[in-house]
C-alpha cells in the first residue's frame, strides 16, 4: 500500500538486463590467484582488498570489485565510482546479510555458494538512470556470472527500507535469476497471472495496484521470470509489517482517478492533492498521488474502490465505515500460491528453507526484545498522513555495554588487516 513519488522514477531493474544465459554448467577452480595477499600493503585500500579476498574470493571464487571498471560498466551512462567508505560498508553487509545467511541455510553450505553465487559483484557509486523511460536500473546480471549494483554512494545502514529496496532485494533478485537459470522454476507458476503481465507499463503501476493484480511488486508484473524472482526477493527482505500491507492491498479493488485542478489556477499540482486530503477519514479513501514522469503534466490518484455519491464523496455503510470493494480475482490467494511455489522449489532444488532463511536475515536487521519478538516504534508518515509502525533497526543499535553497533563490529573485521 505504499506509493512514493520517488519510487516512480525507480524500477527494480530494466527488463533487458535480466535475459540470462544458462548457467547450468558448474564452474571449475578459480582462474584468479587466491593464495597471495595484495602486494601493496601500504595502500589505504589494503584492508578492504584483503577482506574481500579472504571472505569472497578464496572460499567462493567471487571477486568483489569496488574500483569501477569502465570497460565493464554501461558506457552510455555517466557513472561514478563507489566511495571507499561505502564500499567497505557494502562488503561487510553483503557477507553478513547474504553470503553468511545462505551458507547457514543451504544443505551444502560453502559448496552451495561456490557453485551458484556470481563470480563477480561489480559495485558502482552513482545511480543508473534511464532517461527515456523515467526508470532507474538498480542491478544487472550478466551471463549468470556477474552482478552489477549501483547507487552505492547513497547506501545508508540507518535506513533499513532503503538498504533492502536498493541493495539487498536487488542482490536476492539477481541471485534468484542465477538459480532459476540453473534449475528452472515450475511451469505452472507462469499461468497464475497469465494475461496480466505488462512489460511496457509496469513502471506506471503503484505497489497497491500491483498487489491487487496478484503481484508482490510493480516490476513483478513485467514478466513471469521477474515475477518469480521478485516473489523470492521481497519475501526474504521485507519485514512482517511491510508484507502485511502488501497482502492487505491485495484484498481490495483499486482504481485510477485523474487529479483535477482544485485551486482553479489552470494546472494540476501536489497542492490540489493536499486539498483533496482535507476532511478525509482514511488516506485509502482518497488514495495515493502519482505524478506522471513522461513530461505530459498528467497526474493520477490511485485509490481503493468504495461506494461514492455523485460528487465523488465517500458514502459510509450502516456501520459507519467505508464500503470497500473486495478483490475480484482473489489476488491475495494468488500471492500466497506464488510464494508456495517458490518455497517448494528452493527446498527441493537447493535444500533451502526460505522461511528459516528469511528469519535469519530479519533477525540480523531488526532488534528483538527479551521475549524474542521484534521491537516496534510508531512514527508519523508524510506519505499516509497518519501514525504508522516500523521495526527497530538492529544494524545501528549500540550495545549499552560495549557501546558498539553491529555495523561497528562488522567494520572492525577490516581493521585487523591494517598495517
Amino acid at each position: 500500500m505504499k506509493l512514493r513519488q520517488s519510487i516512480l522514477i525507480m524500477a527494480a531493474c530494466v527488463g533487458t538486463a535480466f535475459q540470462l544465459a544458462s548457467c547450468s554448467e558448474e564452474l571449475g577452480d578459480s582462474i584468479f590467484d587466491t593464495h597471495q595477499y595484495p602486494l601493496n600493503q601500504s595502500a589505504y585500500t589494503f584492508p578492504l582488498d584483503t577482506f574481500v579476498k579472504v571472505n569472497f574470493l578464496e572460499p567462493y571464487n567471487m571477486r568483489f570489485i569496488y574500483k569501477m571498471e569502465y570497460i565493464s560498466s554501461d558506457k552510455e551512462k555517466n557513472l561514478t565510482p563507489a566511495s571507499y567508505e561505502n564500499s567497505c560498508k557494502l562488503a561487510v553487509l553483503t557477507k553478513y546479510l547474504w553470503y553468511d545467511s545462505y551458507k547457514n541455510m543451504a544443505n551444502e553450505h560453502d559448496v552451495f555458494l561456490k557453485k551458484y553465487s556470481p563470480r563477480i559483484i561489480h559495485v558502482i557509486g552513482s545511480k543508473n538512470l534511464n532517461t527515456s523511460s523515467g526508470t532507474e536500473t538498480l542491478g544487472v546480471t550478466e551471463g549468470g556470472t556477474k552482478v552489477t549494483l549501483y547507487r552505492v554512494n547513497l547506501l545508508n545502514p540507518a535506513d533499513i527500507d532503503n538498504l533492502n529496496e536498493y541493495f539487498f532485494e536487488t542482490m536476492h533478485h539477481e541471485f534468484g535469476h542465477i538459480l532459476d537459470n540453473t534449475k528452472l522454476h515450475p511451469t505452472p507458476f507462469n499461468l497464475l497471472s497469465n494475461g496480466l503481465y505488462n512489460s511496457a507499463g509496469w513502471s506506471d503501476t503503484p505497489d497497491s495496484v500491483a498487489a491487487s493484480q496478484g503481484f508482490v511488486s510493480p516490476y513483478a508484473s513485467s514478466s513471469y521470470t521477474e515475477d518469480w524472482v521478485e516473489t523470492l526477493a521481497r519475501y526474504l527482505t521485507r519485514d512482517s509489517i511491510t508484507l502485511a500491507k502488501i497482502y492487505h492491498s491485495a484484498e481490495y479493488e483499486w482504481e485510477t482517478v485523474d487529479l483535477a485542478d482544485k485551486d482553479g489556477d489552470g494546472s494540476v499540482t501536489t497542492k490540489d492533492y493536499s486539498t483533496m486530503l482535507k476532511g478525509i477519514v482514511d488516506i485509502d479513501t482518497i488514495g495515493y498521488l502519482k505524478e506522471d514522469q513522461s513530461g505530459k503534466g498528467e497526474h493520477k490518484v490511485y485509490r481503493r474502490v468504495c461506494t461514492r455519491d455523485n460528487n465523488d464523496f465517500l458514502v459510509l455503510g450502516d456501520d459507519g465505515k467505508p464500503q470497500w470493494k473486495a478483490n475480484g480475482i482473489g489476488a491475495r490467494q494468488v500471492l500466497e500460491t506464488k510464494l508456495q511455489y517458490v518455497r517448494e522449489y528452493m527446498q527441493t532444488q537447493f535444500g533451502i528453507n526460505i522461511d528459516q532463511l528469511r528469519a535469519e536475515i530479519q533477525a540480523k536487521q531488526f532488534r528483538k526484545g527479551s521475549d524474542g519478538k521484534f521491537l516496534e516504534e510508531s512514527y508519523y508518515s508524510e506519505l499516509t498522513h497518519r501514525t504508522e509502525k516500523r521495526l527497530l533497526n538492529a544494524l545501528i543499535y549500540k550495545d549499552p555495554v560495549s557501546g558498539k553497533s553491529t555495523m561497528d563490529v562488522l567494520l572492525e573485521e577490516l581493521e585487523k588487516y591494517k598495517k
